[in-house]
């Protein structure tokens, strides 16, 4: 399915999401091999958080609680959530925003891990730890208008009007879509992308006030 069509289909689903009442929703229960099917925990939470998985959804979301592979998170207004992977990597979420956990492997010896996220909607701020025993390992965020490749990276990527920043704090990231790609390098590079038929923005280093604010759109109080 085109990637485009896929994030207006979990956009449309996600309003559906927000806009159920809590007594209206299907509770899910634990099931007996979520122990092995988790990729990581729920680290801290903020306000309204769900996660749809296998039809299935989960609400008041706690500190501790698991996530998987193909799960649907969705914030409402004002809320936050931070997960923390099995790897090491911690994602915060903003508000109003969808995420959805595309695929994750764990590392074996020198086999190279991933964890590969579609962000549909909203902001995120990543931090992935440089992989030791396999460097290969692929860790991609795909967003409707660009793709961004790292390895061993602090970043950040939200919209900013009608376009979508990416911002790095750390590390080195690719940005690419079907009309070109840059490489941010360095503390504070940053560039803009409006769709996947126009290239990514050349790399430009924004002031230290402007990347903080950037970064409170994600943090949890």
């Amino acid at each position: 399915m085109p990637f485009a069509k896929k994030v207006r289909q979990v956009a449309k689903f996600a309003a559906c999401l927000l806009a159920v009442a809590s007594a209206g929703a299907i509770a899910a229960t634990s099931r007996p091999d979520e122990a092995k099917e988790r990729v990581g925990v729920v680290e801290r939470v903020q306000g309204l958080v769900r996660i749809e998985r296998n039809g299935l959804f989960i609400e008041d979301l706690k500190t501790g609680q698991a996530v998987t592979r193909r799960d649907h998170l969705a914030t409402g207004p004002a809320s936050r959530v931070l997960l923390a992977f099995d790897d090491g990597s911690r994602v915060a979420i903003g508000e109003n925003a969808v995420l959805v956990i595309a695929d994750y492997l764990r590392e074996e010896g020198r086999r190279s891990g991933a964890l590969i996220l579609d962000l549909i909607r909203g902001a995120i701020r990543l931090v992935a730890p440089h992989p030791k025993e396999a460097p290969n390992k692929r860790v991609e965020v795909r967003t409707d208008s660009a793709t961004i490749l790292s390895r061993g990276v602090d970043m950040w990527s939200g919209p900013v009007g009608d376009k979508r920043a990416v911002l790095v704090m750390k590390g080195k990231v690719d940005v690419r879509n079907d009309a070109g790609l840059v490489m941010l390098d360095g503390k504070r590079i940053a560039t803009f992308v409006a769709d996947r038929l126009n290239p990514p923005e050349k790399p430009t280093r924004w002031p230290a006030q402007r990347a903080h604010e950037s970064l409170l759109t994600v943090a949890i109080k």
